[in-house]
């Protein structure tokens, strides 16, 4: 377990020094991928039901994470991990 552990931290970690990258080179494209995936996030939880919480957690992660950060709190609400409404 404490596998899986350390290697989803290092990938975090990867994809946050990613978009450091893409943030200093052009601000414009992670400001524009933010707000693609921040409507997505609203159309997904009005449409299909998925039961995404909005809150500050989960637009924080997906403002900085963009569609990537979208695409882990879906998976991660699909596989019952997190973002479960109780």
């Amino acid at each position: 377990m404490a596998t899986y552990v350390e290697m989803g931290s290092v990938l975090v970690a990867f994809l946050v020094l990613l978009l450091l990258l893409v943030f200093i080179q052009n601000p414009l494209a992670i400001l524009i991928n933010s707000l693609i995936a921040i409507g997505i996030l609203f159309l997904l939880n009005a449409i299909f039901g998925l039961g995404i919480p909005i809150n500050i957690i989960t637009v924080l992660i997906v403002a900085l994470g963009g569609i990537i950060g979208l695409l882990l709190i879906i998976l991660l609400r699909l596989l019952k991990v997190g973002f479960i409404v109780v």
